[in-house]
This record gives structure tokens, C-alpha cells and sequence, in this order.
């Protein structure tokens, strides 16, 4: 029989279940789609005597089951609806879980959400070993918690601690991993699956835990050894969120009340949170964060496709982690540096990652050896004449960077793209030097490089829009969020970060402390205080990249007198052991009573006693990124707010809860934001004066996104 979106084939005793939802390039779930699915299960749970087991696969290459429509969450705005939806959805699941016979999942590509939790209402699952497979229940990270069984039927699977880890941190588990834990009976090559999934129904899988797993989920059993886990989960949550995500605390509860009182019962409190969970403003701010991520990280990658040899010029923490990433990738990498320790400490990095992702089991024997056989080394530029793109990430000075590009300028071929790594410097200046300016771009990496998910792809005013497209093709093909930037100082993330950086230390001056600063920061929901990102970063650096900054917009930007006086004194930051914190030898940060002796001849007095509210502190700095981010849209150097808000979520951890410092803007009201810009302008300093775009805005009562 074939339906919209199911084809149902019974062979053998075998009924293979495909689902191929029409139109669209990944399966989701929907109530229509559940519906139809029902019928299919109907079709075969009363046949016994012809269908001795069934298997559920995907007819979507390297998709099995992306999740639900987040549409549908999207239009909750009733918890008694959002209830009734997930009872619905665990309804038909447990009409899987009750069919007399094996349900294999045969899993090939992403199994998410919705998806995975109808692979854990099967008997048995198996998964394909490609890259593109991946299991996880990324709901939290929406701002609800998995609706379908999720926070149930998991923990009975794998076990509450590995079940809360998956849950709670919304992260996939790939293959090897999966196996491990147990949530995958097999992997298998991807022409192997169905053949795979066919014997667990003939023979099924004899399960042999060891005596140490027998303990483990004995200890898991009793409520003494619950409750300990639990309480630990609860802690660790506030620790990492800071009580502004509500959906984890909800999945632990959730969680709890299954192991505590049975399926039925977690079932009807796991349908109840998420109803109360999905009418939140968190959770449809999160789902805005997740479509700005789907906006800039897919895309045609036609244009990148033939870019297989790839050179990285300087073996820093941030070549060597754009080589890792293009060999990791598949991409034959060479990474070149003068330097021959330079090179020895990249190696050892990259090796180190590589092992890393073998013992975690992401990667298999075979395939560690072959990222490791794709990563090479040089201490010259050279032998470049088969390669397709460079990228530079020498010191950030411009007269290093003219030399090198001359280097490999006369050794690419003329359709090779060269980029830089950049995070300040003109990219037209750069492209001015050498022959063939049309293929010079900017490629921005924010560091560290395999975590930070945001790079800029910058356009100088001789890059072609072929390089463009190129350029951000081979960005979304290293797993990257693009955002493109017009060639500006700053580019878009530093020109609004750095501001937000020197306002704090212009608080300092008027007698606020370090922590008190962070404190209030950390209260706004940004991941780390201002200080600890100046420490992160290294003074040095974001004082150079201030002076730049100083240089471009003059007083509106005036860095503050405390950053040269931090550096005369020999504080760098965590790198140097010592910055606006000190730092053991584990990099464990701790306040530093030797600040004040520093800061002390700095302290002004005027303008303020220091005692300020967390609020005006917080609005001394988030205020002028606001402000900084409406002059960027007037000038073009991006073209929309979801470039802004995607652009400072991903590079610079603005709260994704917020949605955005431009939807933040909107939330609050741009009158609002435009009068404490004029309060702030007329008690503090100039440098607050509204932007025109702001100002207009507020007169004709528009918005960023109205």
C-alpha cells in the first residue's frame, strides 16, 4: 500500500515501513504524519500469522527522521494544546512498543527529536556508520523537553545518568558512542541496514552487561542513588544556564517521575511540562535562534564542491585549528608555518583531537587514520601549484599579511581563492597587493576553532560574487554559520564585542568592581563576564583591536586608559597567569587582590561613587551594541537583523534565550532603548547618542523585524 508519506511492503514475514514525505528534503512529524502512520500499524498488528516482524526506515538518503514541525510548537499558545499533542504522539509510539512482534529502526542519517523517540518505541535499532548519522532529543535547546516518550523510555534504555547527558545538553551521539551506551543494537555499513536489521528480527540480540553495568543500573535503582543523581543534575543545570532556561529543570522532573512512579505516570507528566513549556517566551525566542541557524548554516554548496586541497599559512591556535577542521572534513590540508615547534604543537593538537574522537568512538580505526593521513605539514610556501584555496593566519599585521599573500599569489593558480583570517584588518587593502583581487576575501574564525560556531565571510570591495559564494559554501561544508560582512573596521562581531568590552573597564574607572561587573553580566544571561572575556581573549589583543577601532571611529570608541595600564604591567589575561583575575596552573580563575593597585590611580571619581545597579551596568553595555549594531545596518555592512542576531548568538554568546540583542531591542521597545541612550548620553558621555536608524525608528513606531 502507499500512502502520502509511508509506503508499506510486507516480504517474507518481513513488513518494511518507509517513510518518504513528499516535498520536503528531511522527514519531520506532524499530526498528519502521525495519523497515516497509524494506519499503516493498523494494517499490520492483527496479522500475526503473515507479518512476523517490521522494520521503520527512511526513504531520504541520509535522513531518518529530522524530529517534529516546529511550526506546530511555534502556534502553542494553550499548555492544554500542547498537552493534548504530545499525549497524541506518545499514543501512536506505544502502539509501536505494543505490536507482537520485532520493530527494527533502521537508522541512516539524522534521528532527532521525534524521531529518536520513535526509534525508542521500537524493540530493536540499527544504525548506518556514516558521518551524517546522529541520534539525539534536541528539545531543551528549543525550550521544551521531548514529548513523545523521550524522557522516559530513554533512561530504561541507557541508564539515568547517560539519558540525563543526552537529554539535558541536547547533543547528538554518533554511531560508535551510540552503541556503547546502548542505544543502538548494531552499526553496520549503509548498504549492510536493512540485511542488518532483517537478523536482529530473526535472531534478535543477546544482550551480555557486564558485572560493572549490573552495579552501575542497580545503584541507578534505588531512590537513595536517584535522588543523588537528580540533585546533581539540578545543580549542574543552574551552574551552566543560571536558572534562564526552564526546559532542563523540566525534563529532570519529567525524568523523575517516570523512574519514581512508572511509564503512565512520566508519560502524563512528560506531556503536561511540555504543553507548559512550549507557551514560553524562552521557548519561542529558542526557536527563532534555531531557524537563524538554519538560515546561515544551509545553503547550495555546488560552488565549494571542487575545493579538495586546501593550504593554511601560520600553525597558531588558529591555523592549526582551520587545518584540523578542513582535514577532519575530508579535505587534504597543508599546513605551512617557519616555524618547526609551531608546526610540533599543531601536530600534537590535531593528534590529540583525533584520539580524542576515536576513544569517544565518532570515529572508527580506519577513519582516524585517514583524517590523519590527510593532515600534512610544511616549513615553507611552497609547491601550492595543485591547491584550490589558501588561508592565511599569520600575526595580525598587515605588512605580514601583504607578504604572505605575495607568496602565494605567485604559486596558486589563478582560480585558487585566497583567503584571511583576519579579524580587524582591511581585506580591499590586502587584495589591493596582489594580482587578481577578485578572489581575496575575508574568512573571520572565532576561536577556538572546532567550538565557535560563527565565522564572517567578508567581502572586499574587489571580491567577486562568485568568490562569495564560494567562500561561504566552503565555510557550510566545515560545518560553519556564515554570516557575509562587508569589509569594514571590525567587521561586524569586534566592532559591536569591543565597545561592550571598553564600556565595562570604563566602569571600572568609576569605581565598580571586576566581579561586580560579571555578577551583573552573568545575571543578563551573557555566557561570561566581560572581564572573563578579556582575560579569554588576551588584553593585547583587544587593545590592539581597540586601537583600530579608536582609529576608525574616533571618540566614540575612545579605549579606556585601564588596558594600557593592565599591559604595562605585565597582565595579559589567563595566558600570562594574570589579567583583571589570576589564574593557577590548572587556569582555575580566582580575583586578584593585586588589581587594585593597578586600577587604583585610574579611578576617576567622577560620574559615579560605584555603586551602580545591576541594571544600569547592564544597560551601559548592552545598550551601545544595540546601538553599534543599527549603525552597522545603516552603513550595509550587514544586510538584515538576522545577520546581526545570528551573527552575536553564534561569535559572541549573546543569550540565544533572548533571541538576539536586536530582538532584545525589539522586546524592550526601541523608545525605550532610544530614551536610555539619551539618559546615558547626556549623564555619562557623548559616545551614547542614539544612531539616526534608532532614532527614526522610535518616531515612526517601527522595529527591527516589524
Amino acid at each position: 500500500m502507499k500512502m502520502a508519506a509511508f509506503t508499506l511492503k510486507i516480504t517474507d514475514g518481513i513488513a518494511v515501513i518507509t517513510f518518504n514525505l513528499p516535498k520536503e528534503k528531511v522527514n519531520i512529524l506532524s499530526p498528519k504524519v502521525m495519523a497515516e502512520l497509524e494506519k499503516v500499524l493498523a494494517k499490520i498488528e492483527d496479522r500475526p500469522e503473515k507479518v512476523k516482524g517490521a522494520v521503520i526506515r527512511s526513504g531520504k538518503e541520509g535522513n531518518f527522521i529530522a524530529g517534529a514541525d516546529l511550526s506546530l510548537i511555534e502556534e502553542i499558545t494553550d499548555p492544554a494544546e500542547g498537552a493534548r499533542l504530545a499525549a497524541e504522539g506518545q499514543r501512536v509510539l506505544e502502539r509501536i512498543e505494543a505490536l507482537p512482534f520485532p520493530v527494527v529502526a533502521a537508522i541512516d542519517g539524522a534521528c532527532l527529536g521525534g524521531g529518536l523517540e520513535l526509534a525508542l518505541a521500537c524493540r530493536f535499532r540499527v544504525a548506518s556508520d556514516s558521518p551524517k548519522t546522529a541520534l539525539g532529543l534536541p528539545e531543551t535547546q528549543l525550550g521544551i523537553i521531548p514529548g513523545f516518550g523521550g524522557t522516559q523510555r530513554l533512561p530504561r534504555l541507557v541508564g539515568l545518568p547517560e539519558a540525563l547527558k543526552i537529554i539535558l545538553s541536547g547533543s547528538r551521539v554518533y554511531p560508535g558512542k551510540a552503541r556503547h551506551i546502548g542505544l543502538v543494537d548494531d552499526v553496520v555499513p549503509r548498504e549492510h541496514l536493512m540485511d542488518a536489521a532483517r537478523r536482529l528480527i530473526r535472531v534478535g540480540k543477546r544482550r551480555r552487561e557486564k558485572s560493572k553495568g549490573r552495579i552501575k543500573r542497580f545503584f541507578q535503582r534505588t531512590p537513595v542513588a536517584r535522588r543523588i543523581i537528580f540533585e546533581r543534575a539540578r545543580k549542574s543545570v543552574i551552574e551552566r544556564t543560571g536558572g534562564h532556561y526552564p526546559a532542563q529543570p523540566a525534563a529532570i522532573e519529567a525524568m523523575e517521575e517516570g523512574v519514581a512512579h512508572g511509564m503512565k505516570k512520566g508519560l502524563e507528566k512528560e506531556a503536561r511540562l511540555l504543553g507548559e513549556m512550549a507557551v514560553t517566551g524562552i521557548s519561542k525566542n529558542l526557536i527563532k535562534v534555531f531557524y537563524l541557524r538554519e538560515m546561515f548554516s544551509r545553503g547550495d554548496l555546488s560552488p565549494a564542491e571542487d575545493i579538495r586541497n586546501v593550504a593554511v599559512i601560520g600553525a597558531g591556535a588558529m591555523g592549526g585549528g582551520i587545518a584540523a577542521l578542513a582535514a577532519e572534513k575530508g579535505m587534504k590540508v597543508r599546513l605551512m608555518d617557519l616555524s618547526g615547534p609551531a608546526l610540533g604543537a599543531a601536530i600534537k593538537r590535531f593528534n590529540r583531537e583525533v584520539d580524542k574522537r576515536r576513544r569517544t568512538r565518532r570515529y572508527t580505526g580506519v577513519q582516524a587514520e585517514w583524517t590523519r593521513a590527510r593532515f600534512l605539514t610544511d616549513t615553507q610556501i611552497r609547491g601550492l601549484g595543485g591547491y584550490d584555496l589558501a588561508i592565511e593566519a599569520v600575526a595580525e599585521r598587515m605588512d605580514v599579511k601583504k607578504s604572505v599573500f605575495s607568496s602565494l599569489a605567485g604559486q596558486l593558480p589563478e582560480t585558487a581563492l585566497m583567503l584571511s583570517n583576519t579579524s580587524s584588518l582591511s581585506i580591499s587593502e590586502m587584495g589591493g597587493s596582489v594580482s587578481g583581487p577578485s578572489r581575496v576575501a575575508g574568512l573571520h574564525f572565532f576561536n577556538p576553532v572546532e567550538r565557535m560556531p560563527l565565522v564572517e565571510v567578508i567581502r572586499g570591495k574587489d571580491t567577486s560574487e562568485e568568490t562569495i559564494m564560494k567562500v561561504t559554501a566552503f565555510a557550510l561544508r566545515l560545518g560553519k554559520i556564515a554570516v557575509v560582512v562587508k569589509d569594514a573596521p571590525g567587521f561586524l562581531v569586534n566592532r559591536l564585542l569591543l565597545p561592550y568590552m571598553n564600556e565595562a573597564t570604563r566602569l571600572l574607572e568609576e569605581g565598580a568592581g571586576v566581579e561586580t561587573v560579571d555578577h551583573a553580566l552573568l545575571g543578563f544571561g551573557m555566557p561570561m563576564g566581560a572581564f572573563i572575556l578579556l582575560d579569554q581573549v588576551g588584553l593585547d589583543i583587544a587593545a590592539h583591536a581597540g586601537e583600530n577601532l579608536q582609529t576608525a571611529f574616533g571618540s566614540r570608541m575612545s579605549l579606556s586608559p585601564i588596558l594600557p595600564a593592565m599591559l604595562e604591567a605585565g597582565r595579559l589575561g589567563k595566558k600570562a597567569g594574570k589579567g583583571f583575575y589570576s589564574y593557577d596552573n590548572k587556569g582555575e580563575r580566582k580575583p586578584d587582590p593585586g588589581l587594585a593597585g593597578v586600577l587604583k590611580p585610574l579611578i576617576s571619581g567622577n560620574g559615579g561613587n560605584g555603586k551602580f545597579t545591576d541594571e544600569e551596568m547592564v544597560d551601559r553595555l548592552i545598550l551601545p551594541m544595540i546601538n553599534e549594531a543599527s549603525r552597522c545596518l545603516e552603513e550595509g555592512v550587514v544586510d538584515t537583523p538576522e545577520a546581526v542576531d545570528a551573527a552575536m548568538i553564534f561569535g559572541a554568546g549573546f543569550p540565544p534565550f533572548t533571541a538576539g540583542p536586536l530582538r532584545y531591542a525589539d522586546a524592550r521597545g526601541i523608545k525605550d532603548v532610544v530614551s536610555a541612550l539619551k539618559t546615558l548620553a547626556k549623564s555619562v558621555d557623548k559616545r551614547f547618542a542614539p544612531s539616526n536608524l534608532l532614532k527614526l525608528m522610535a518616531r515612526e513606531k517601527k522595529s527591527f523585524y516589524g
